[in-house]
């Protein structure tokens, strides 16, 4: 199982990851197709969505403690918000990301350790590791401005 201080401060450097390649996007760069019906700016949206249902359930659990038996169809969820995040401000989306990213690694870092490494395990509500997530779309747009 994952270390909570590494998960930490990897979710802190991913947000730096993330700022500083939201701080380097054109406006002509959120458009930019990521191939799947997904641009840079969905792609962010997607990140910040997942990321503040992170800092939600993180929160929830710190109040109530970790309920069982709520994960949810992330495909579905995928599928449904693709829409809607398509129609949104591309430098909105942007902003929400850091926004959610930012909200996320500061509820996880408050949860007491014991509630927190249940995010790490099989099938967990959310991931304490947002790192991982992060980076993976990270990549996936640097790879896509690349060309």
């Amino acid at each position: 199982m994952p270390d909570l201080a590494t998960a930490i401060a990897e979710n802190d450097a991913s947000l730096s990851e993330l700022r500083a390649l939201v701080g380097r996007l054109s406006d002509a760069d959120l458009t930019h197709t990521l191939g799947g019906g997904w641009t840079v700016a969905s792609a962010l949206g997607h990140v910040a969505f997942w990321d503040m249902r992170a800092a939600v359930m993180a929160d929830r659990w710190k109040l109530a403690g970790a309920p069982s038996g709520l994960n949810i169809d992330d495909e579905g969820v995928n599928e449904a918000l693709d829409p809607l995040l398509l129609t949104a401000s591309g430098r909105g989306l942007a902003t929400m990301a850091l926004a959610a990213a930012l909200a996320a690694n500061t509820a996880i870092a408050r949860l007491q350790p014991e509630l927190a490494a249940l995010g790490f395990s099989e099938g967990s509500v959310f991931n304490t590791g947002r790192h991982a997530h992060r980076r993976e779309h990270i990549e996936q747009i640097e790879q896509a401005l690349r060309g």
